[in-house]
Parts: structure tokens; C-alpha cells; sequence
């Protein structure tokens, strides 16, 4: 067979097939990885915003609860002393919209709840004898915008009986 090849034209080159170079793709390829990179940074950065701010309301709630809890007199606490009276039931159910403590608040489209549980700790040796001292449990519950999953923020402290 024969081949047949164009021949060069007088005074110009002949004609070269226009292509990228490989310093040229790897510069592409690398400039490409960095900004891929960056993206990822940057989203899972907002993503840990978002989850501190989570948390930051969860503490807010609980930690507001407990200051309620410690200012209140100690037979108001729960609601076995002072029933449906006590600040236990105060900061478990709403009582309208000028109640200041509900248990759920929404911050951010987020409905947050929040629950208190108070109980008496009783002595060691009498199982059924108070000894002036109750056992707080400030439990915040959420569900996150992004549908994760998340851990309940709790808080457990003691309150004593100062009378």
C-alpha cells in the first residue's frame, strides 16, 4: 500500500496537531485536588458550626433549668414534696404563652425539648429516709436540621437542703 502525505507548504511548518502537554494536565489535575479539597474543608467546617451551635442551645437550656432549680426553696423542688406545685412540674409542662420556662423552645428550625427529673437521695442505710438532698437530671433532646444523629446533652448535679 502506498501512503500518501500532504506535502509542506513552501515557508511554513507543517501542520501540528494542537494538544495539552503533560505539565499542563498534571498542573490541571493538581490545582483541580486543591480546590476539591478546599470544598471539603469548608462544608465540613459549616457542618461543626452547626453542631457547636446545637450544643451551645442544648447548654443554655439545661444550665438555665438548674439556676431556676437552685434559687427555688428545696420543699418546692420536686414533685413527691410539693406536687403539681413544684418546680419539677413548673419546668416539664406550659402553662401559656407568658410562661417563661417551657420545656420546648425552637431555635434555628430546630425544636428543642427539654426534660427535668428530680428525685430525693436516700441514706444508705435506710433506703426509705431522705437525707436532705436531691439528685437534679437535666436531659436536652434535639433533632438536627441535616437529619444526623446526635447525643442528648444531660447534665446530673445535687442540690442540698441549706435550711
Amino acid at each position: 500500500m502506498f501512503a500518501f502525505s500532504r506535502p509542506a507548504r513552501p515557508g511554513k511548518s507543517p501542520r501540528r496537531a494542537r494538544a495539552y502537554t503533560m505539565p499542563e494536565l498534571l498542573i490541571t489535575i493538581l490545582l483541580l485536588s486543591i480546590l476539591f479539597t478546599l470544598g471539603i474543608i469548608f462544608s465540613s467546617g459549616i457542618n461543626q458550626s452547626r453542631r457547636l451551635r446545637d450544643y451551645s442551645v442544648a447548654v443554655a437550656l439545661a444550665q438555665q433549668a438548674i439556676e431556676i432549680m437552685r434559687s427555688a426553696p428545696f420543699k418546692l423542688l420536686d414533685d413527691a414534696d410539693a406536687g403539681k406545685d413544684s418546680v419539677e412540674t413548673d419546668l416539664n409542662s406550659s402553662s401559656g404563652e407568658n410562661d417563661p420556662f417551657v420545656p420546648e423552645i425552637e431555635s434555628g428550625g430546630i425544636k428543642y425539648e427539654r426534660i427535668v427529673e428530680i428525685t430525693d437521695v436516700m441514706a444508705l442505710e435506710d433506703k426509705t429516709r431522705p437525707i436532705g438532698l436531691k439528685l437534679v437530671k437535666v436531659t436536652v433532646n434535639w433533632q438536627p436540621l441535616d437529619g444526623g444523629r446526635h447525643d442528648p446533652f444531660v447534665v446530673t448535679t445535687t442540690i442540698a437542703d441549706m435550711n
